[in-house]
């Protein structure tokens, strides 16, 4: 999942750098969705846009908080995912992998013998998962429609309830599932 920076200019919409952020950030809200987050807010800026869950601690311990630190990372895959399926390119989340990678590091560094690429590959297995529904690769274009719509009327922070009454056109809502607990038992 490294963006390309020589991929080459993609036509239609997906030659609209403004559209590829409302795919990348589509990917995001999907995921969330699938891990049973609810979306607090967006920020659609000029630079990538922000994703705000409610990724909290459960517990006060290092098991919880290593959860939330994988959930972070299945969340940066997933807007590269959906750019790859949508646009056949992956130029939004450029930074997202440094940020995985350090991500991945500290996990390592607090679990178990995980080496990081352990960490990183598995998570990014979960996120593939995700994508792998078709429910969820049908979602991505018309959440990004609606992410775009919004960017385009310079509505620069998006309320997480609206956000969810659009996921739920496309995609139930379930209750938190422990993808995590599935990977690691």
């Amino acid at each position: 999942m490294y963006s390309d920076p020589d991929c080459a200019v993609r036509e239609g919409r997906c030659g609209e750098h403004e559209f590829r952020l409302a795919v990348y950030e589509a990917g995001h809200a999907l995921t969330a969705r699938a891990l049973g987050l609810n979306i607090l807010s967006v920020r659609m800026l000029p630079r990538p846009p922000v994703l705000v869950s409610d990724k909290t601690f459960t517990n006060n311990d290092w098991n919880s908080f290593i959860e939330t630190l994988e959930i972070r990372i299945i969340e940066l895959f997933g807007g590269q995912i959906a750019e790859e399926l949508a646009c056949n390119c992956n130029t939004c989340g450029s930074g997202d992998i440094a940020r995985i990678d350090e991500l991945a590091r500290l996990i390592a560094g607090l679990g178990e013998a995980l080496d990081h690429e352990t960490v990183l590959f598995d998570l990014e297995d979960v996120a593939q998962g995700i994508f792998a529904d078709e429910k969820v690769r049908d979602a991505v274009l018309p959440i990004a429609e609606f992410f775009h719509a919004r960017m385009m009327n310079k509505r620069e922070e998006i309320p997480g309830s609206d956000i969810e009454a659009e996921l739920d056109r496309y995609i139930p809502r379930k209750p938190k599932e422990k993808w995590l607990k599935r990977l690691f038992g």
